[in-house]
């Protein structure tokens, strides 16, 4: 698995993003391609609200903290994330299809609709050891491996591996991560340790969307007014990607 080096902040959250941005387009596609007729009847998501902190190893060996992460799920199967560290930013999936993504810091937002998105396909199962969604498929469309139960601070989780990524992944709390490990090709590894997780409706709060938010493109939303300055000629080509995909898919105006 392989990740570019960063040399400042823009560039560091223009990563963080397009990775998030990646594997939403993964999941969507995973969920897309359900048969409408399955006879089988997902089971109704678990609620739940998990905060991680992340540190990064260098491959130098210096430590260096990363952001502050939260996902949240709804009963109805509203998710939605959000990442803290020089500025703040939120994903939100609807369970309706709209996908909203929110830079609280700039006050601007990206809405799109999903075309065939699906609550169920959301949210991992724990009865399949969360190897799948509650709609019986995988949540993304790289093979994953169930590497046995393990306790992480003091919950029982699935500990599941995919590439140079691990997981555990909370099994009585609808398999909600409490802990990950990632090892990149550079040496460096990143890895979230638990800082909170509680059962219930999360906070509203974390489905707010500010009545004046300026819509705007992904590149504007993550990057502002100035250009990605630090970002390689591959982050640029995805961040044109991301804004011809937002025009296809914008949420038109009521």
């Amino acid at each position: 698995m392989a990740k570019a080096s960063s040399s400042g902040p823009i560039f560091r959250w223009a990563i963080v993003l397009i990775v998030i941005a990646l594997a939403a387009v993964a999941a969507l596609s995973i969920r897309t391609q359900m048969k409408r007729h399955e006879s089988h009847n997902p089971r109704v998501p678990i609620p739940y609200t998990v905060t991680l902190r992340e540190t990064v190893h260098g491959a130098d060996g210096n430590l260096h903290a990363g952001p502050e992460t939260t996902w949240a799920i709804r009963t109805d199967g509203s998710r939605v994330l959000k990442i803290t560290e020089k500025i703040t930013q939120r994903i939100i999936n609807f369970a309706s299809g709209v996908q909203v993504e929110i830079n609280d810091s700039s006050n601007t937002k990206t809405s799109i609709m999903q075309q065939g998105a699906d609550a169920a396909g959301l949210q991992r199962d724990p009865s399949s050891k969360c190897l799948n969604t509650l709609a019986g498929k995988p949540l993304t469309s790289m093979p994953e491996t169930y590497a046995g139960e393990e306790t992480v601070a003091g919950y029982r989780t699935a500990k599941i591996v995919r590439g140079g990524v691990t997981e555990w992944l909370a099994l009585d709390y609808g398999c909600a991560l409490v802990k990950d490990r990632w090892e990149f090709n550079t040496g460096e590894v990143s890895g979230k340790e638990l800082v909170s997780l509680s059962s219930g409706e999360p906070d509203a709060a974390l489905f707010n969307i500010p009545a004046n938010a300026k819509e705007a493109t992904p590149s504007e939303r993550i990057l502002g007014q100035q250009e990605c300055k630090d970002c390689d000629a591959h982050t640029k080509e995805r961040f044109k990607k991301m804004d011809e995909d937002y025009r296809r898919l914008a949420v038109k105006p009521q």
